[in-house]
Formats: C-alpha cells, sequence, structure tokens
C-alpha cells in the first residue's frame, strides 16, 4: 500500500514539474502575442492587463503591407530549405559511406570531419568573409548556404552515421542479390529505414537556420535579401518605443519554427533513439 502511495506522490511531482516547465515556456510566447494585439496606448497603461481590452489586428497588417515581412519569409524559405536540401544529399551519402562500407583511413577520415565540430563558426567568419568576397559570392544565399552546409554537415554525419549503424547487414545483403546498385540501396533501404534520423535533422536544421541572425547578418548586406531575423533585429532598434509592433514581428517569425516542431515533434524522439551511439 505504501509503495502504491510513493509511485503516485511521484507521479504528482513529476506532473507538476512538467507543468510548470510548459507553462514556463508558453508563456513568453502568450505574452508576445497578447501584447502584439493591443495598442500602443493600452500597452503602456499595462502590459498584463486582459480586461477591457479592445484587440486590433493593426500592428500584423502594418508588418505585412509596411515592413513586407512576407518577402523576408521567402528569403530565409529559400535559405533554409536549399541548405537542407544539400545537408541531406552529402549527409546521406558520407553516413552510409561511414557506417557501411569499409575503406583505408574511413576511422580518420570520419574523426577529421567530426573534429570540425567543435570549431565556432565566429572563428571561421573573416576567412569565409574574405573567401566568399573573391568568389563574388558576398551578398548573396550561396555565402549563407555554403557557411551553414559547412556548419552542420559535421553533426548531420555523426546523427546520421550512428543511425545507418542499426539497419542490419543482412537487408543490404539482399538488396545486393537482386541486383540493387549503390544509390539503389540507398534509396530502397537506407532512406526508408534511417527516415526517424533525417526528419530528426530536416527539423532541427530548418529551426537553427530560421533563427540564425550571425550568418546572414555578416554575409547579406542588401535590404532586400534580408533574412527574418536580420529584419527583425533592425526592426527591434529602430522601433524601441513602439513593444506592440515589435511583439507582432516576434509573432510572425516564430510561427514557421514553432508550426514546424509541432507537427514533427514526434519524430523528434524517434531521430534521437534511431541516432543513439550503440
Amino acid at each position: 500500500m505504501l509503495t502504491k502511495y510513493n509511485q503516485k506522490l511521484s507521479n504528482t511531482l513529476i506532473f507538476l514539474m512538467l507543468l510548470a516547465l510548459s507553462i514556463s515556456n508558453l508563456y513568453p510566447l502568450f505574452f508576445m502575442f497578447v501584447n502584439s494585439l493591443k495598442s500602443h496606448t493600452d500597452y503602456l497603461k499595462n502590459p498584463f492587463n486582459l480586461q477591457g481590452l479592445v484587440l486590433t489586428w493593426e500592428n500584423y497588417a502594418t508588418m505585412i503591407s509596411q515592413f513586407k515581412i512576407l518577402n523576408l519569409f521567402a528569403n530565409s524559405f529559400i535559405i533554409s530549405f536549399t541548405t537542407i536540401v544539400l545537408l541531406l544529399i552529402f549527409g546521406i551519402v558520407a553516413s552510409y559511406a561511414f557506417a557501411k562500407l569499409h575503406f583505408p583511413g574511413m576511422n580518420i577520415l570520419y574523426l577529421l570531419i567530426i573534429s570540425t565540430m567543435f570549431i565556432p563558426v565566429q572563428v571561421t567568419i573573416i576567412p569565409l568573409y574574405m573567401l566568399f568576397s573573391k568568389l563574388h559570392l558576398v551578398n548573396t544565399y550561396w555565402a549563407v548556404i555554403f557557411t551553414y552546409v559547412g556548419m552542420f554537415l559535421p553533426e548531420a554525419i555523426l546523427l546520421m552515421t550512428s543511425a545507418f549503424r542499426g539497419i542490419p547487414d543482412e537487408l543490404l545483403e539482399a538488396a545486393r542479390l537482386d541486383g540493387a546498385g549503390y544509390f539503389d540501396i540507398l534509396r530502397q533501404v537506407i532512406v526508408p529505414m534511417g527516415m526517424p534520423a533525417i526528419l530528426l535533422c530536416v527539423i532541427f536544421y530548418f529551426i537553427v537556420t530560421w533563427n540564425d541572425l550571425f550568418t546572414p547578418l555578416i554575409l547579406l548586406q542588401s535590404m532586400d535579401g534580408r533574412t527574418v531575423m536580420v529584419a527583425l533585429a533592425s526592426l527591434l532598434s529602430r522601433y524601441s518605443g513602439d513593444p506592440t509592433l515589435q511583439f507582432a514581428g516576434l509573432v510572425l517569425a516564430a510561427i514557421p519554427a514553432v508550426l514546424v516542431y509541432a507537427i514533427f515533434q514526434q519524430f523528434i524522439v524517434k531521430g534521437i533513439g534511431a541516432g543513439a551511439l550503440k
């Protein structure tokens, strides 16, 4: 009887802790959204007041019409989408080679690639800027995309290699006996069975590239080519006296990342489990 009581008490405490953690994470989003619907006067009276307010979508209309935030969304989406496609193309092929093929120097090459994860981008941004300047890629999407691919490819290889190692070798042998070639095995066996880890890479790197400020701020100089986060940084400094407009921009910028996470959150747990080191 005492054991059941202790178990119930333990479950209750865990539930309360998770509830408190959820509230602490969701409240900032709620605060931003509610205040983005207020007028500037109502916000200055009391940012936490919710009674007797006339909520309006004027701030969102201003962000869309005056600040062209939908165009900024397109810029960020192009960069994030292209980065993920290149990461998957190179990452899946390299991870399959490291996980299932054996060639001289494989372990050394793998360790060299993984070791680049520990080099912060702030250290390499000046040489990268000089390189892209000589290649006439500064102020283009490709400069940001290539930087992201170089930054995140080692992490993607580490995750997918660990996941691909869990695929039974018997399946690969059976595919070879059926006449499947290298790319046939990738398409028909590796990708379907490694899908949780692949989707985890898609989710994680979409959120990271979408929310990144540092890299596009340095490499993109054109006002029309700015990403959402770079434009919002400019907005926060220029309109520091209008918090409600700032909140509207922050809410709009957060929507894609939150939607991706909410829709595909089940794959995050599966991907981490599939990519766990064995």
